[in-house]
């Protein structure tokens, strides 16, 4: 990886069925995205998308194995492919942050917002008791959460939809990452919430330099929000490029079926 820009390249990753001869569920798979961009990746129930995301994240569910390719992350590069558990521990939330498809079933249910976002900055910076406080009310404010005092001291299931979603937005930027991973993270909302949660999504990206790696089926929301997108079938991308130039004029067969069925 040469250009310092690049914050993520993929190339030619592989996941396979642990066991058996089953056809990959992800195949040679290769994108990059660039800092202060939001790159989509597009395509129907099934086709690997979330298999894709959690690879990168090496969070596999059991019975899957990565069996090639490469995850180079950062300038001058570094292959998170060759790192240890322990490293990868590190670096998931400091350097990278998830943002999970049901908040509710991601966070801990027995701990307040302020608690979980406490143990991250403790785990990954050397922020003092009173500057942990401080980010806390900083990131839950940055969401826009209007009383972020006040959310801190909540448990996960007195917040609204939108407003876990925001927390869950907090705690994956507490840390302050390059990249932001957002597995579907409107898909349970309704559309005047998933509105304001692109508003917030492109705020962060304009004003954090956050590269976002957004996994969705709805083709509505990238086209208003993500700058270069990939189109997945069957486990493999089978186009790529700039939103707009993928919108207006799509190569293949199966980009031209999802647009024609998200115009219907």
């Amino acid at each position: 990886m040469t250009d310092p820009d690049l914050v993520l390249q993929v190339r030619d990753l592989t996941v396979n069925l642990a066991a058996g001869d089953a056809a990959p569920i992800v195949s040679a798979a290769s994108f990059a995205i660039n800092r202060g961009r939001i790159f989509a990746l597009v395509g129907g129930s099934g086709s690997g998308k979330t298999t894709l995301a959690y690879a990168v994240l090496s969070l596999l569910q059991p019975g899957l194995v990565r069996a090639s390719g490469k995850i180079v992350f950062g300038y001058p590069g570094r292959d998170l492919c060759s790192c240890s558990a322990e490293e990868l521990r590190l670096w998931r939330g400091r350097e990278v942050g998830m943002v999970f498809q049901e908040p509710l079933h991601a966070f801990n249910p027995l701990f307040t917002i302020g608690d979980q976002i406490t143990e991250v900055l403790k785990h990954h910076t050397d922020l003092s008791p009173r500057q942990r406080g401080q980010r806390i009310l900083e990131v839950l404010q940055l969401t826009g959460l209007t009383q972020p005092s006040r959310a801190a001291r909540q448990f996960p299931h007195q917040l609204s939809g939108g407003m876990r979603q925001r927390a869950m937005i907090a705690l994956a930027i507490a840390c302050q990452p390059r990249l932001l991973i957002a597995d579907e993270p409107t898909s349970s909302l309704d559309v005047t919430v998933q509105a304001r949660l692109m508003e917030l999504f492109r705020k962060l990206n304009q004003e954090m330099g956050l590269a976002i790696f957004l996994i969705s089926h709805d083709l509505g929301m990238v086209g208003r929000l993500a700058d270069d997108m990939a189109v997945m079938r069957q486990g493999r991308i089978v186009e790529q490029g700039a939103v707009k130039n993928i919108m207006a004029k799509p190569a293949h067969t199966y980009t031209r079926q999802l647009l024609e069925a998200a115009l219907i």
